[in-house]
This record gives structure tokens, sequence and C-alpha cells, in this order.
């Protein structure tokens, strides 16, 4: 890694750190106000790195600011468990917002992920109904569904394998299977 490198992710640790700390994170323009001076590549890479906290904080009026900005990251499956995690009332949320990128999101870490979404989904019968969307989208995942199908013995399976989804990986995706 070069030294600038390391000089970015060091003032981006303090950066983060110092926001969370004076709740100015809450706002994301009061975020663009604050990192306004800072060099470009410094900026754009605490944006990047932004949007995957808003995303898993399931913060969807933060994230769509950032999103306008031009801000991205590669989503993982973990981003994706950390969203559900953080579902606690009905209305939109960033799994359902970023619905086309979790429905084709390609990841091999899924087996403890799910079964944290599991175990929070089971425990929280309170929470079901706000959670229910989110997780027929993540169904729709081939890989997710692929991964019950190969594991049909781990308790999460039961909650997350789409039948028709498999039907169809069968037909035209069989190796996903195997």
């Amino acid at each position: 890694m070069s030294d600038r490198l390391h000089e970015i992710i060091s003032q981006i640790g303090v950066i983060h750190k110092e926001l969370i700390n004076n709740k100015k994170i809450d706002d994301a323009n009061e975020v663009f106000e604050y990192i306004e001076d800072l060099d470009s590549d410094v900026k754009e890479h605490y944006l990047n790195l932004l949007l995957q906290y808003y995303f898993q904080q399931n913060d969807l009026k933060n994230l769509k600011e950032l999103l306008l900005v031009g801000a991205k990251f590669d989503m993982r499956f973990e981003d994706v468990k950390h969203a559900f995690l953080n579902i606690k009332q009905s209305g939109e949320n960033v799994i359902e917002f970023m619905e086309e990128s979790i429905v084709f999101l390609k990841d091999n870490d899924l087996e403890e992920n799910l079964n944290e979404m599991y175990l929070y989904y089971t425990n929280n019968e309170a929470l079901q109904v706000n959670l229910e969307q989110a997780l027929e989208l993540i169904k729709r995942n081939r890989y997710v569904c692929a991964n019950c199908y190969k594991n049909d013995d781990k308790a999460y399976c039961k909650l997350f394998l789409n039948e028709n989804l498999l039907e169809s990986l069968k037909r035209d995706l069989p190796y996903l299977l195997s």
C-alpha cells in the first residue's frame, strides 16, 4: 500500500469517529460541509465508506444523498445483513431501495450472515411484518437460493429458500446447485 493510501485511511478513521461523536453523521448535508475543504481523494474515499455505513445503518435518507453525489461501494452480503438487522420500523428500507443490487449480489459469505438474519427474524416477532419485504427480496437472490438448497439441513434455509427460483435454477443454471 502506498504511503498516501495509509494517510487517507488514517484521516478517514479520524473523520468518521469525529462525525459519530458530534452526531453530524446523522445528516449527510452536515457531513458534506464538514469535509468540503479536504483533499479530493480523501473526500472521495470517505464518501464511498460513508455510503456503505449508511447502507448498513439502514439510513435511506442519507444513503440517497450520497448516491446523488456519485458515491459508490462494492456491496457484500455482510452489508445486507447489517442493513436487515437495522430494520426497526415500517416503510421503505435500503434493501428495498437497492433492490436490483440485492437480487443480483454475488457473494460466497452467506451461511453465517443468513443465520444471523434468520435469528433476528425469528426472535423479533413484532418486527416480522416490517422485515417481510426485505426478506422477499433477499429470497430472490440466486446465490442465496443455491446456498439454501445445498445446506437444506440448516434452520435458516427454511426461511430463505425460494422454491420457484430453485426450480428455475435447476432448469437454467444447474451448475450453481452442485
